[in-house]
């Protein structure tokens, strides 16, 4: 349509569409104008075919997602894009898509997930777009504090917690977990990216990796209060069966049974309920028995120093 047409059309100025023209080109919708007789402002035919042939799943499919991990690294949020290809959405389509949000939720977080650390993943992506080295300060599952020189090479979100992909010097390649790490400092330098990482690939063997040695695990169900529950996912693997209003059901794989037996004794009785395997409660009963055995004698006795007992 010329410019003349769209302005009788909307009852606006010709100015009005031609800053109207403008702002859409600037905001990235594929119009232009064409000069001549038969000229006059085109949108692309491809832009309105492509999006009227979005279907009602898939349109439910795009909505229905919640608040992703993307925000942890500081990108737009899901809500903020879709809000602008709902827009552009004829209304039949759009009512489509509003109406599932209110239908269809899916939230990609785990239960119990600690806050993610979202000043250290910007960081670690920035890094990683621009191949920037990284001196970063790790907390190890047991506590303790380590420095470390990194080449970033990419971030995973897994069940909404987040992993950083590295290169470590020459232990090769590492994968940190991301609410472990205390502090990031960027490095001037930069670094090389290996032609052959694909960050997709490494990550499926890793995770083919870790559910190999989780088949060989020694597996509990156990009931867990709520409030003890991440003293449990926080550290080994799991898999939710049953969720109440106190307490969570859950199978957690250990590396070995008596590893198994150590952490329900640490956790404590009054924190968890033992579903199965039947040996299990016998085998912590013979535990403390011997620990009875052994320590009983001195259980009331009170050591002091030297510089406080009475003379």
């Amino acid at each position: 349509m010329t410019a003349r047409e769209l302005a009788a059309t909307l009852e606006v100025s010709m100015r009005t569409v031609y800053r109207d023209v403008e702002a859409l080109g600037a905001a990235g919708v594929p119009i232009h104008m064409e000069r001549g007789a038969l000229g006059g402002i085109v949108l692309a035919d491809d832009y309105r075919r492509a999006l009227a042939q979005f279907s009602t799943d898939e349109l439910q499919a795009l909505f229905a997602s919640g608040p992703g991990p993307l925000a942890d690294i500081g990108m737009a949020t899901p809500a903020a894009a879709l809000q602008k290809l709902a827009g552009a959405l004829p209304a039949m389509q759009r009512r489509a898509a509003e109406s599932s949000r209110d239908r269809l939720f899916v939230d990609h977080n785990r239960w119990s997930r600690a806050e993610q650390p979202t000043e250290v993943l910007v960081a670690l992506r920035k890094a990683a777009e621009e191949n920037r080295r990284v001196r970063m300060q790790y907390r190890d599952r047991s506590g303790t504090a380590t420095n470390r020189v990194i080449d970033p090479l990419g971030l995973v979100a897994k069940a909404g917690v987040w992993y950083a992909i590295s290169r470590e010097g020459d232990k090769g390649y590492r994968t940190f977990r991301a609410e472990r790490i205390q502090r990031v400092d960027v490095l001037p330098e930069t670094f090389v990216r290996p032609a052959d990482f694909v960050l997709e690939a490494y990550w499926s063997e890793s995770v083919s990796t870790i559910e190999r040695q989780t088949q060989e695990t020694f597996d509990v169900v156990l009931r867990v209060e709520n409030a003890a529950l991440p003293k449990v996912t926080s550290f080994w693997e799991h898999a939710i069966l049953a969720e109440e209003a106190a307490s969570t059901t859950l199978r957690v794989g250990f590396p070995s049974r008596d590893v198994a037996l150590a952490q329900i004794i640490v956790l404590g009785a009054s924190a968890l309920d033992i579903l199965s395997p039947p040996g299990i409660p016998a085998a912590i009963v013979a535990r403390a028995a011997d620990a009875i055995a052994r320590y009983g004698s001195s259980a009331n006795e009170i050591v002091m120093p030297a510089s406080a007992k009475p003379k």
